[in-house]
């Protein structure tokens, strides 16, 4: 009898054993909306591995690139709603998540990527990651988006009065829409998805973004003028619902978060080896690089510090300025 039992008990060890190892793991969705093959697609594909490996395969991370799941405010927005768990965002529009945010768009706040990584990385960064927490977010890594410069399909760009009359795509960001108005030209906020089409259809005449983009998505194809205005050096980042986050283990959540701090690393690695080869890829086809003096644009775009400073007083403001010191 005794002997009946200890073979019951442990037949019903090997089945839950078996029941726990065959467990579906926690299928996590990460919207993105750039391509295959843009080095920060590449570093989420690396944060999946990541992910994979140091929960034992529990938890898995499916990535959508390319706005397979819309734009970025959609996808912030299925991420309050819970539709979708992850997303990869620029800081620009998360400021309408995360007002506070908007200091990472100031034009010229940034002195260069090793500038912009130690305010990341230091105070600013720890206030900012406090206010995405508060706003239902669990940040995981920051990517490095280059600096971003006026590309456009009509004339080189020396000047802010050349930019008069020319429609240019910014991202969903009050503050960049403002910026690019107080430059001299007429902002218009677009998904990235829509901006091939948009060109192509003379809706818009230019946008702005950085050489990695505008190669990876084909761009050059409708648009061939760049011009080195380096007007914002904006920060992407890889978040996570705080409610997706909070359903997964104490362990698991520890993983994310090691497996997010090792893919920022990653991420610019990638873009360094990347960037270094692409502006020659593309006047290989044919876009036209003209160098830019910054001065002017600098002192366009005064007002919106200005405002800023009204709106948000200048704490963390001088915080990213002392980074730099």
């Amino acid at each position: 009898m005794f002997e009946k039992k200890t073979f019951a008990l442990a037949l019903l060890f090997v089945f839950l054993a078996a029941s726990f190892a065959c467990a579906a793991p926690v299928i996590l969705k990460l919207s993105n909306v750039l391509p295959d093959g843009n080095p920060t697609t590449n570093s989420m594909v690396f944060f999946a591995e990541k992910v994979k490996e140091k929960t034992g395969g529990t938890v898995e991370v499916r990535l959508f690139n390319n706005s397979a799941l819309g734009g970025q405010r959609e996808a912030l927005e299925s991420l309050q709603a819970g539709t979708i768990e992850m997303c990869m965002a620029n800081a620009g529009p998360m400021a309408s998540f995360v007002p506070t945010m908007d200091v990472l768009s100031l034009p010229y706040v940034f002195q260069s990527t090793d500038h912009m990584f130690k305010a990341l990385n230091g105070k600013a960064g720890e206030m900012l990651k406090a206010d995405i927490d508060k706003a239902g977010f669990v940040f995981l890594y920051w990517g490095d988006g280059g600096s971003r410069n006026l590309i456009n399909n009509k004339r080189p760009i020396t000047k802010p009065e050349d930019l008069k009359g020319l429609k240019i795509r910014v991202m969903d960001s009050k503050l960049m829409v403002n910026t690019l108005n107080a430059m001299g030209a007429i902002a218009t906020p677009m998904a990235q998805g829509e901006v091939y089409s948009a060109l192509q259809q003379g809706v818009l005449d230019g946008w702005e973004n950085n050489p990695v983009t505008l190669l990876t998505l084909k761009l050059y194809e409708v648009s061939d003028i760049f011009s080195w205005t380096q007007h914002f050096m904006v920060p992407d980042l890889v978040l996570i619902s705080k409610q997706a986050f909070g359903k997964l283990t104490a362990e698991q959540q520890k993983a994310m978060l090691e497996a997010g701090r090792e893919a920022e690393v990653k991420q610019r690695e990638y873009w360094n080896a990347f960037v270094g080869k692409t502006v020659e890829e593309l006047k290989n086809q044919n876009v036209k690089f003209n160098e830019v003096d910054v001065a002017p644009f600098v002192k366009a775009v005064q007002p919106v510090w200005e405002d800023y400073r009204v709106k948000f007083g200048t704490e963390l403001l001088d915080l990213i300025i002392a980074a730099n010191k």
